[in-house]
């Protein structure tokens, strides 16, 4: 039964569009057949020129099933003109048909059009006059050949695909191409009129306000100046006309943001004026009611239909949103100014500060301890550090004698001189490496710091005020579009999930439903959720209302962090921080030091610290990760190392970002799923090849997220089943209804039963929840 019921659907589909692709044939052919009848009545400087044979051609060649719609259109309009004429095409068709098919001559288009116009126009002549035809005959058989060779020139550029994929590319070739054919068609409508009804005036007039609507001032004044100069061209009195299009076009095109019947009724103004003024133009009742038919049809076009015409015009031309590029220049250098600032402070002044001179007491050698005179020099009367200092003096001067007077001195009085000396130069070599380095970090810190000055002083001497009256004017706009009257836009913030501006409108409808639909119109435009909220009404002089927006918050987060230091210290070696980088975006930070001692939580705050600096200078998490590694590694004073467990939650689209380094598994609970996301890089400054492990994860409503270091799980006990323990744990405090604070605590302290914690350890639990309004909480009122 079910494949019965398939077969059928299938079938009905089929029909529907069988049908469907013959009603748009039936349209096509219908369209084929009317431009060719309008070709074969066109008449250029009082003769017929022969403009259908060139559409038939194209038909034939590029659209080949519509060549009977085609030859039954164009033998219809010749018959109009006369039976001479029509014998003439038919004859001239017959003989490029025979020119096409013969297979041992393939001729171009154009020679094949020429040829044909001359041979039967020139053999019909000469059958007229019994002989060779006049001068001015000959003439007019050439000029009709070059006239129809042009028109098939510029027919062919208009139905060339520009692109590869077959799309169409609107250049100046074609633009021309479209005019000079459809001034054709004009041309040869003009005999279709019935009464006070030209199809020619209707049509034009209809066009002008439709490309005054869609387009722009210039774009409409060229298009009506271009039509009218080939319409009056071809009647042989154009300036007048010409000029009459031109205006209306200019009139129509400047109302355009006021509406299509403002457009529609401004058309009227410069043809009324006109005929006052001038009283040879030929402006009757014919062409007035002609022109209030073109308008009336194009009040009548659906609005969809037009805003498709508006918008495909603004993708071929102009970009939707056009950016200002000073500001974008001045915003730019501002931020790289930052960013070398930062990068300064970063390399110098953290890390190459002058540390007090303090006396150092010089320590044995390594070949020195396993010595048995080792008590002798080294000891309270040792006399094996002022030699050393010695030779560490004469090292610097230049006199080889100093040298080796220092040198038999320290092999007098030690028995292993020369591994003592091989190891005193690998000292001073690294001695020397250091002072090198040092060097050059302040050589790039004060690079840096002169390269922040001078964009410093670019920006005050280039500083321009920031605005976007480009992106109001386009909101307006859009606005507009979606019925919705937008006086005027006050921007306060204008960053991407932390806008913030004012808008004026002037609706009268109820303002939650206006708000309601500015949301839903906004989203659209800048992609972005955003929040509504009235703060001002005025009633007079006029009405509007000031609507401040927000960038919008979908989701909050609700953590709580458990912390443990080993053996009741009072210092751990985890360090954490959970801030805002701005209202939609969450930073959480969890980093494991090395150790339980003071070093390891300053080397962990160390890199939690870096990683806040670097974002709030916005540089990239992963760039920052690797910063963080170069500087920690660049230390040669310990071997110090931390984890960094990083992540971004974004509380408007609800997506997890990860970056890890060395960091523990992260859990993301969601009802009976569990999903994890691990790490397989070493710590920071561990390794010289340093890798990051980033994972992004979409988040729903009441998705819990753990982040924990590595001292919550015992080396002793099964790492799983203490896994699969908490876990547990966690989701039964969850399903039992408490708060993330109590199911914490109680998951730690019941796990701590089962499992001794003997090491620092740090647990971060987050839950994410959609933001509800207090107006969408209901709660029916309990009647007895």
């Amino acid at each position: 039964m079910v494949t019965l019921n398939n077969q059928n659907e299938f079938q009905t589909l089929n029909l529907d569009l069988f049908l469907y692709k013959e009603k748009s044939r039936i349209i096509i052919a219908s369209v084929i057949a009317f431009a060719a009848f309008c070709f074969a009545q066109a008449v250029f400087f009082e003769a017929v020129t022969p403009l259908f044979l060139p559409f038939w051609l194209v038909i034939r060649t590029r659209f080949a099933s519509f060549q009977k719609s085609a030859l039954l259109g164009g033998i219809l309009g010749t018959l109009f003109i006369g039976f001479g004429q029509a014998a003439v095409v038919l004859v001239q068709l017959l003989f490029m048909e025979c020119l096409v098919r013969f297979k041992f001559i393939k001729l171009s288009p154009y020679f094949l059009l020429g040829s044909t116009i001359i041979a039967i126009q020139l053999a019909w002549q000469m059958l007229l006059h019994s002989g060779m035809p006049s001068v001015m005959t000959l003439f007019y058989i050439v000029y009709e050949c070059l006239f129809a060779v042009s028109i098939l020139f510029f027919m062919r550029i208009l139905t060339f695909p520009s692109k590869e994929n077959g799309t169409i590319e609107w250049t100046r070739e074609k633009i021309t191409a479209i005019i000079v054919v459809l001034a054709g068609m004009l041309i040869g409508m003009e005999s279709l009129t019935l009464f006070y009804f030209s199809m020619s005036l209707i049509v034009l007039h209809f066009l002008i306000c439709l490309v005054a609507y869609a387009s722009t001032v210039g774009a409409t004044v060229i298009f009506s100046l271009s039509l009218g100069f080939f319409i009056g061209l071809a009647n042989l009195s154009f300036t007048g006309m010409m000029i009459l299009y031109a205006c209306t076009g200019l009139v129509a095109a400047f109302v355009q943001n006021q509406g299509r019947y403002a457009v529609a009724l401004f058309s009227f103004l410069p043809s009324i004026f006109f005929f006052f003024y001038d009283a040879t133009l030929p402006i009757d009742s014919v062409y007035f009611m002609s022109m209030l038919t073109g308008a009336i049809i194009f009040l009548l076009m659906p609005k969809n239909i037009l805003e498709y015409c508006k918008m495909y015009y603004k993708q071929n031309t102009v970009s939707i949103i056009q950016v200002n590029r000073n500001e974008v220049v001045e915003v730019q250098l501002k931020q790289f100014q930052q960013f070398v600032s930062f990068m300064k402070e970063l390399v110098f002044d953290h890390f190459t500060q002058n540390k007090t001179k303090s006396k150092t007491t010089a320590e044995p050698f390594l070949i020195c301890s396993s010595c048995f005179k080792y008590e002798e020099c080294w000891g309270r009367n040792g006399e094996m550090e002022g030699i050393i200092d010695s030779w560490r003096l004469a090292k610097r001067s230049t006199k080889p004698v100093s040298w080796i007077r220092v040198e038999e001195q320290l092999k007098g009085k030690c028995i292993k001189s020369s591994k003592l000396l091989e190891e005193l130069e690998s000292a001073l070599h690294k001695e020397h490496m250091e002072r090198q380095f040092y060097h050059g970090k302040k050589m790039i810190a004060l690079q840096l710091r002169d390269l922040s000055s001078h964009f410093e002083k670019l920006l005050n001497s280039q500083r321009l005020e920031i605005g976007t009256s480009e992106m109001d004017g386009e909101m307006q706009q859009f606005l507009k579009e979606h019925d919705i009257h937008c006086l005027h836009i006050q921007w306060i913030k204008n960053e991407i999930g932390n806008r913030e501006f004012v808008c004026y409108v002037a609706d009268h409808r109820d303002a939650h439903v206006v708000i309601q639909q500015l949301e839903q119109q906004l989203f659209e435009f800048l992609h972005e959720p955003l929040k509504g909220e009235q703060i001002y009404e005025q009633h007079s002089p006029i009405f509007y209302r000031q609507i401040k927006f927000t960038s919008a918050i979908r989701y909050q987060l609700e953590y709580d962090i458990y912390t443990y230091s080993h053996a009741n210290h009072a210092i751990s070696g985890d360090s954490y921080r959970v801030f805002p980088i701005h209202p939609g975006l969450m930073a959480i930070m969890l980093s494991d030091g090395m150790g339980t001692n003071e070093r390891a939580n300053r080397e962990s705050e160390r890199l939690i610290q870096m990683m806040q600096d670097c974002l709030t200078y916005n540089m990239d998490p992963e760039t920052a990760m690797h910063t963080m590694h170069y500087v920690m590694s660049l230390k040669n004073d310990s071997d110090m190392y931390a984890t960094m467990d990083f992540a971004l939650v974004d509380l408007q689209f609800g997506h997890l970002w990860c970056w890890k380094a060395g960091g523990m598994t992260t859990y993301v609970l969601r009802g009976n799923d569990l999903f994890k996301i691990e790490s397989t890089s070493a710590p920071i400054g561990f390794l010289p090849n340093f890798a990051i492990d980033t994972e992004m994860t979409q988040l729903l409503s009441e998705d819990v997220i753990l982040m924990i270091s590595d001292g919550l799980f015992s080396p002793s006990a099964q790492w799983d089943a203490q896994e699969q323990l908490f876990i547990r744990l966690i989701r039964q405090g969850l399903e039992n209804g408490a708060s993330i604070q109590v199911v914490l605590f109680d998951v730690m302290t019941q796990f701590k039963q089962k499992y001794p914690i003997a090491d620092d350890c740090t647990v971060m639990l987050f839950r994410l929840q959609h933001v509800i309004k207090p107006w969408q909480v209901f709660r029916p009122a309990i009647t007895h």
